[in-house]
């Protein structure tokens, strides 16, 4: 259960001080800046309106796609503004990772991933939202806290869509920003999802 890439690793250097010590956050961040700026996010990749969804991408880092909530910096794939625009008009597969379960790798042309682990579920009107907290809970690790201890992020949440599956049928997006020149950008779009 992982990502791929050939680009180096998310900004994983930590210590568990930093992670005890939670309010090394970005204290400049704020709900309502946030909030508006992953909304807007959200508009472009609803729309399928990737040249707008590229432009919250960090100007000078590359931007994180990991289908699970544990964020694998080992094989996750990082892409910069330009290479993502590049996949999205080559509609090549692409390798993702792995599927959580099979082990299998996450062939996918970036459409289709924005698809399956992005906007996998109407996020704008999302049944929870939260800034700078963890909503979606499961039986996988979640090391964001690990990985990104200085970045803010939104997270939107549904608890599941069908009875039968007893809430195990859940999704979350997170989305993580970095500050360059006093604007946020995403350093790192996060899907989670109830693992086996």
């Amino acid at each position: 259960m992982g990502c791929n890439s050939s680009e180096k690793p998310a900004d994983s250097t930590f210590s568990k001080d930093n992670i005890a010590n939670k309010p090394s956050i970005d204290t400049l961040a704020n709900d309502e800046i946030l909030t508006t700026i992953a909304t807007e996010v959200l508009i472009a990749v609803k729309a399928k309106d990737y040249k707008a969804f590229a432009a919250y991408f960090h100007p000078t880092d590359s931007v994180l796609f990991s289908p699970y909530g544990f964020i694998d910096v080992k094989t996750c794939r990082k892409l910069t503004k330009a290479a993502f625009l590049k996949l999205v008009e080559e509609r090549n597969l692409v390798n993702w990772g792995s599927y959580d379960g099979s082990g299998e790798p996450i062939r996918l042309t970036t459409q289709q991933y924005l698809e399956k682990f992005v906007y996998n579920a109407d996020y704008l009107n999302a049944e929870k939202k939260a800034f700078n907290q963890v909503i979606g809970k499961g039986n996988s690790l979640n090391n964001l806290a690990e990985i990104y201890p200085h970045h803010p992020f939104m997270e939107y949440h549904f608890t599941g869509f069908d009875e039968k599956y007893g809430g195990m049928d859940w999704t979350s997006l997170r989305l993580v920003f970095k500050q360059y020149q006093s604007n946020y950008y995403l350093v790192a779009i996060i899907h989670d999802q109830w693992t086996t």
